[in-house]
């Protein structure tokens, strides 16, 4: 195949992969995100069981999806995760809104299709893309076709934001309607599905998008089953590095405890941001202006590595963290806004640390497989934690005299955040000592 045509496949990728990417991550349920799952019927309990569910599925699904995009190809793998999308929206689409016996069998579906899909587009979508930006000769350009597709992403996700937590606030919509002049109005029981629906015709687009794209010849010779026998070696070998070496063994486990406490609030935001009285229609606000943090975060969290130890920037980060998770469980109408502004920060100060240390720290051998790694062990804290999570809102609801109401049981459970995050970090510095005895990090 000549250059030309390499070129034009390569800018073609590029497209399909910005268009994949803003459609396949801006999903328009993300502002009212558990406030949807509890308005169809789930319990908080479930609702903690359902995110559990869905970082185990991504956890058994990472490695076996990277080894299946090295065999039978990216593209397939994108193809996958597109009809995967498609799934879990209808599937959503298709069950009725209220309890019922079948409620949490639909949504339990709706969080492995979920995972798979991110386990099968994770990774795949960069390397169809690099390669096929490689075949034409064109690498050098992959930093400016990956800082055109961070910016397009966070665009997409504003407007996501926004029109999902608009369409789903009666208020909001019933105004549209009455400056249209339409003849009804409508009821929050009427907005649940809308925001799935947007996101149904999302994952149309990136399953067109899948199908546009086009792979490079890249001489796979080994079979699925070698692979994905490789694949495990290497993540075994890069496991037993981390566990061997102080500094990637402390940054792993510290963000294993930041990661899974701060990101348990966040699949629960919405239903923070209704028991301290915001509007439903700020939600996507919120969640679009925590986003713009991105803006300046990074650089903060640059100067404080330039500056500052790794247990320094991870200790600054954790007090962050419980300071935000103190002031969760106060639930202070309007202003209980403010201690999630510090969670928010502290996540993208985390991802910032591990990324910069971690690549730093780990061999040009092992460093992909470092970073999955993290990947893994991340979602299955987070899966852990959802279990728990569960446990703890079981707990609370047997305490309760009568029957209390799940607004009443969720506030209570946000008083455990702070002092269940105070003993996770105070156990990576004894199972740190434990490890290393007095070692210094290296």
């Amino acid at each position: 195949m000549d250059t030309a045509n390499l070129e034009t496949i390569a800018w073609r990728n590029v497209r399909s992969f910005t268009l994949f990417r803003m459609f396949f991550s801006a999903r328009f349920y993300y502002p009212v995100y558990a406030l949807l799952f509890l308005d169809y019927g789930l319990t908080l309990a479930q609702f903690g069981l359902l995110n559990g569910l869905w970082a185990v599925t991504i956890v058994l699904l990472e490695v076996p999806s990277g080894a299946l995009a090295d065999t039978v190809g990216r593209r397939n793998l994108l193809i996958l995760a597109g009809i995967c999308m498609l799934l879990e929206m209808f599937v959503l689409l298709l069950v009725p809104v209220g309890a019922s016996g079948w409620l949490f069998g639909f949504f339990a579906l709706n969080r492995v299709l979920s995972g798979a899909a991110e386990a099968a587009a994770s990774g795949a979508d960069e390397a169809l893309v690099y390669d096929s930006l490689k075949a034409a000769g064109l690498e050098d350009r992959w930093g400016h076709v990956l800082e055109r597709v961070q910016r397009d992403t966070s665009l997409a996700f504003f407007f996501a934001m926004m029109i999902g937590a608009a369409v789903y606030d009666p208020e909001m919509v019933n105004a549209v309607l009455q400056f249209v002049g339409a003849p009804f109005l409508v009821e929050q029981a009427q907005l649940v599905k809308l925001p799935i629906a947007l996101t149904f015709f999302s994952g149309g687009i990136v399953f067109w998008m899948a199908l546009r794209m086009r792979e490079a010849p890249t001489g796979r010779a080994l079979s699925v089953r070698a692979t994905l026998a490789q694949s495990w070696r290497q993540t075994g070998a890069a496991a037993r590095w981390i566990w061997a070496t102080p500094l990637p063994f402390a940054i792993i486990l510290a963000a294993m405890v930041i990661d899974s406490s701060v990101r348990q609030f966040l699949t629960l935001a919405s239903e923070y941001w209704n028991v301290i009285e915001l509007p439903i229609a700020s939600y996507g606000l919120i969640g679009a202006g925590m986003s713009l943090m991105g803006l300046f975060v990074p650089r903060f969290a640059r100067l404080l590595t330039e500056k500052s130890t790794p247990l320094k920037n991870f200790l600054l980060t954790g007090a962050a963290v419980f300071t935000g998770l103190l002031g969760l469980g106060l639930a202070v109408p309007i202003w209980g806004i403010l201690p999630a502004i510090l969670l928010y920060a502290s996540i993208q100060l985390t991802g910032f640390f591990v990324s910069l240390y971690l690549n730093e720290a780990a061999p040009s051998e092992q460093r992909a497989t470092v970073l999955s790694f993290r990947g893994l062990s991340t979602n299955f804290s987070y899966g852990a934690v959802s279990l728990l999570y569960s446990g703890l809102i079981v707990w609370i609801q047997s305490q309760a005299q009568g029957a209390a109401a799940q607004d009443a049981v969720f506030v209570d459970s946000l008083q455990y955040f702070a002092w269940y995050f105070a003993f996770t970090l105070f156990m990576v510095f004894v199972l740190y000592r434990l490890r290393f005895g007095k070692r210094k990090y290296q």
